[in-house]
């Protein structure tokens, strides 16, 4: 660590805030150390924070202040993210910059760059991109309120007796909290209800994982985060034109405080032992940002990997259950002890949910055809394996026509389904379509932004590993059911493909 003292630290801050003159990994190193702590939004620390934050919004949200083509502008930063849902990137560009323009070069390069949402993007981009985006978002809090001492809050809502958007984000037409406030959420987020309540339970299973880009059985540690607690929090907060899709999120103030949060898991995966890749074109990918000065700054990831143990107030810990971390990072490739799949010849490939609950038959990945016979013993395979196997049920390819409603349980049993009861040894986790491929497709841009299909995947417990072994005695099935009864035949959400895998 540094040992500037604080006056050193806001003088820094100025020269780094007034000129911009350093190189981006300078300027990188340099903010990493003058950056300060994030606090919790629930502490005093982080709501003297987030009263800074509120003042600062409210002058990025008025165009007598920061005309809407400036960076500094709201609706610019929201763009960043992705522009909204029913206009495209071009249309917004010639209506906000009908002329060419430096900002408008810098509109073209930054916005819809969020990963890993639009085509040929790779997952792994994820969490660094998202840190990149908070942090110069962070700076630009603390020029527009003139407090270089600001810093992000973070919203702890995996804590079971956090899970209710703050306060201050939920008094429309306040004085001081009114910027923060936003219709766009469901009824019962805006009334104080717990955000979970009726829809997804929020986890940090993600810290189970024990490599950050996964294997062919686990997905991984940034891909599990993408879907919970990143997407879950997304749809428990927000309606469609709100946090539920990606298009509308970033318009929402809260999205920086749970993005906030994002990153301070990440940081809490590192601190615990967890390694990011170390291949070039992971470290050497380079993104651009605007600057406090509203012009355009050059992010590598490699300089984005690392924080100092006081960037935040506290961490979390890796939850029971954890697979234990390698002693090196590159693992040595092994066969598979076991793979059951869904027969890729059913349902014309894909597994299609709707308002009511489906199940699928999974079979032996190596029968290639929907003759072949299903495996009749999943206990005899399951006791067949080493005890130092994992047990993983992995999903691929999550897509949909529009905006799904809730979010889908998710049950492995054989014979009849069990009771949906979360509490049961079949239940496995839940399911959000939050950032799946076509929801978040701009009208007019069909072609050449279409999101890559992702992976996702449950590690088993101990407890629902027992229990398949002991009842297992026909063929291993997975029921999904939907925490809402209505809208999804219309939205017609699809997978690709379920796996459950021993490696």
């Amino acid at each position: 660590m540094s040992n500037l003292n604080r006056r050193q630290l806001l003088k820094g801050g100025a020269i780094v805030f007034g000129s911009l003159a350093l190189s981006e990994p300078s300027l990188a190193r340099l903010l990493r150390l003058s950056r300060g702590t994030r606090y919790n939004v629930a502490s005093p620390q982080g709501k003297a924070m987030l009263e800074i934050y509120a003042g600062a919004v409210k002058k990025m949200m008025d165009p007598a202040l920061y005309p809407e083509g400036n960076p500094l502008n709201w609706i610019f930063q929201w763009y960043t993210h992705f522009v909204r849902g029913d206009r495209t990137k071009l249309q917004e560009l010639n209506r906000v910059y009908p002329s060419p323009s430096a900002n408008r070069t810098l509109a073209e390069k930054m916005w819809n760059t969020c990963q890993a949402h639009s085509s040929g993007q790779r997952e792994d981009f994820f969490l660094p991109w998202h840190r990149m985006f908070i942090t110069y978002f962070e700076d630009i809090i603390r020029q527009v309120s003139g407090r270089h001492d600001f810093t992000l809050p973070y919203w702890d809502y995996t804590d079971p007796n956090q899970q209710v958007l703050p306060i201050e984000f939920r008094r429309p037409g306040d004085p001081v909290w009114g910027s923060l406030y936003r219709a766009t959420r469901w009824p019962g987020t805006n009334a104080g209800k717990n955000v979970t309540d009726g829809r997804s339970a929020l986890t940090l299973d993600c810290m189970k994982s024990n490599l950050y880009s996964g294997s062919a059985g686990d997905a991984g540690f940034c891909a599990n985060t993408d879907m919970n607690p990143h997407g879950a929090l997304h749809v428990d907060v927000g309606n469609s034109q709100g946090m539920a899709q990606v298009p509308w999120a970033a318009n929402d103030p809260i999205f920086w405080i749970h993005h906030c949060n994002i990153d301070r898991i990440w940081a809490s995966w590192n601190l615990a032992g967890g390694k990011n890749p170390s291949d070039a074109p992971f470290l050497n990918q380079q993104f651009v940002f605007a600057s406090p000065t509203g012009t355009a700054v050059v992010a590598t990831v490699k300089n984005y990997l690392s924080l100092p143990k006081s960037a935040y107030s506290s961490y979390v810990s890796r939850p029971p259950g954890s697979l234990p971390f390698p002693l090196k990072l590159a693992l040595p490739k092994a066969e598979l002890a076991m793979r059951l799949e869904s027969f890729a010849s059913e349902a014309a490939g894909l597994v299609r949910l709707g308002n009511a609950p489906v199940t699928v038959s999974l079979g032996d990945a190596k029968s290639t055809s929907a003759s072949a016979p299903r495996v009749e013993m999943l206990s005899s395979r399951l006791g067949a394996l080493g005890k130092q196997s994992s047990l993983f049920l992995r999903f691929e390819g999550l897509s949909a026509h529009g905006a799904v409603n809730g979010v889908y349980s998710v049950y492995v049993h054989t014979g009849d389904a069990p009771a949906a009861d979360a509490r049961g040894p079949g239940f496995v986790g839940q399911i959000n379509f939050f950032s799946a491929a076509g929801t978040h497709q701009h009208d007019g841009e069909s072609t050449g932004n279409i999101p890559d299909k992702k992976a996702f995947s449950f590690l088993l417990r101990a407890d629902t590993r027992a229990w398949l072994q002991k009842n297992g005695g026909g063929e291993p099935q997975v029921t999904l059911v939907p925490t809402e009864p209505s809208g999804n035949d219309e939205a017609m959400p699809t997978i690709d493909k379920i796996a459950l895998v021993a490696s």
